[in-house]
């Protein structure tokens, strides 16, 4: 078992409660995860680790297991470099772990195996997903890649501010551990990576209304492909004859008109 990727699910989310037991399009976030781990192709096991052993049941296939997180892993103390610690503890074979982010369910599978890929790199130890973004941005109120004095830049014209986005992220097992051995307190010890993803990989799931709306973005995004011949003209007519309510054509037709 030399490349892992990892699902974290935690029965517990204040901001949204239960949010990896909704139904999301009809499957849980963790399985549209496990999935889109598994059509990469790139990992020799994906590991779905949680407190709740109910998740044991999302394993499908040999490639799949289930890892019962400990107690002290399972509450809103539990910090992600205390579940990496735990993961190269378990797994002490794995060269490296690739964490996918349920939360980020519109997230490509050429986004994941992107990262993956990175990290397998010889001279990368640890990989970031970020979002570059050519805009006007300020921290506490003070410019960081602009000059408010001089005039207003273009946008393409900016310094790029690269944005965490946390979809995905990884570590090489023989760098961690021995930095961590060290002393180390950091997350992304020794050579990072900064991995560039969709900007829908960057949606992340927090509050009721960022699942309600990613779900209605893969929604619309599943018939998009279908109407790529079909004129806006006629996109009427075929949304009428295979959306399954007139609620749900409306929505569809809206969105098509803003195209």
């Amino acid at each position: 078992m030399n490349k892992i990727a990892v699902i974290p699910v935690r029965s517990g989310s204040k901001r949204l409660p239960k949010k990896n037991y909704k139904s999301f399009n009809s499957r849980t976030l963790a399985e549209i995860a496990r999935d889109k781990c598994l059509a990469s192709g790139i990992f020799d096991k994906v590991i779905i680790t949680s407190d709740d052993p109910v998740f044991k049941e999302l394993i499908n296939c040999n490639e799949v297991e289930f890892l019962q997180r400990t107690e002290n892993l399972a509450g809103d103390d539990a910090t992600t470099d205390m579940v990496i610690d735990f993961l190269f503890e378990e797994f002490p074979s794995c060269e490296s772990v690739l964490w996918v982010n349920s939360v980020s369910p519109l997230q490509s599978i050429e986004d994941i195996k992107n990262c993956g890929t990175r990290l397998n790199n010889p001279d990368v130890d640890c990989v970031m997903a970020v979002n570059t973004l050519y805009q006007h941005c300020c921290i506490a109120n003070e410019p960081l890649n602009f000059n408010p004095n001089n005039s207003f830049e273009k946008t393409q014209d900016l310094k790029p501010v690269q944005r965490y986005i946390y979809s995905c992220m990884g570590w090489k097992r023989a760098t961690y551990v021995n930095y961590r051995r060290e002393g180390f307190k950091g997350l992304f010890p020794g050579k990072m990576a900064l991995v560039e993803v969709s900007v829908l990989a960057g949606m992340l799931i927090k509050y009721e209304e960022d699942f309600i709306l990613c779900s209605k973005i893969e929604e619309t995004m599943g018939l998009i492909p279908k109407l790529k011949n079909h004129s806006i003209k006629n996109a009427s007519d075929f949304i009428k004859n295979n959306a399954s309510s007139k609620i749900y054509s409306l929505n569809v037709k809206n969105k098509l008109q803003t195209l």
